[in-house]
């Protein structure tokens, strides 16, 4: 299984101070895990703001991020966690999320899939044909939006072992029952698409914004 997350932030580096406004945590069948508003304990540069629409107002008095990791880590201790650009995300939490079963970045698949550039995730979610439920920049519409583009990923990767040609092996003798095999070992989309636990696929070290 796999759940989809999504932060906004002050900037785009924790090591110098950023922060996170907002996270949403959605499970496999869209359920919304986590949906909160984050205090940084900072300012929120009205750079920032100007993309989420998030203001200092709207986080005061929410839970700081050491509040909400419990309920964090209780949700990805056992889970594959899918994030579009996930190293934007995971450096934001401590330990980069490391206590979940995997780490993946939604946005790397999706450009292996397609090849080319990295594409930002409002291009990726049109791609997969996700209908927004919410704005864009805001972290439960951002996720649900990965979430729809890690189905479509997972739908072209049953699609491609499907198409993939069968070879036959006789049986013995001329005549008999033949057993159809493949000529390949069969790749799986948990193994492709779904990486095996631990693995983690870089994404570039740049912001969705």
């Amino acid at each position: 299984m796999a759940v989809f997350l999504d932060t906004e932030t002050t900037g785009f580096s924790p090591a110098r101070g950023d922060a996170i406004v907002e996270m949403a945590i959605v499970d496999a069948a869209g359920h919304v895990l986590i949906d909160t508003l984050i205090d940084p304990g900072r300012p929120i540069p009205w750079q920032a703001t100007n993309v989420h629409g998030i203001t200092d107002e709207m986080v005061r008095g929410k839970p700081t991020l050491k509040q909400v990791m419990p309920r964090v880590l209780d949700i990805v201790v056992k889970e594959q966690v899918v994030i579009y650009n996930a190293n934007f995300d995971a450096p934001f939490f401590p330990g980069r999320l490391q206590q979940a079963r995997g780490v993946l970045c939604a946005m790397t698949q999706f450009a292996e899939a397609l090849g080319g550039p990295w594409r930002k995730l409002d291009v990726a979610a049109r791609h997969a044909g996700h209908r927004w439920t919410g704005e864009a920049h805001r972290a439960l519409a951002d996720a649900l939006a990965c979430r729809s583009v890690w189905i479509w990923l997972e739908g072209r990767e049953r699609k491609e072992d499907r198409s993939r040609p069968m070879a036959t092996k006789s049986g013995r003798g001329a005549g008999r029952d033949k057993k159809v095999t493949r000529s390949t070992p069969m790749t799986t989309s948990r193994s492709r698409a779904r990486p095996r636990p631990g693995t983690r696929r870089s994404c570039p070290p740049t912001n969705r914004w």
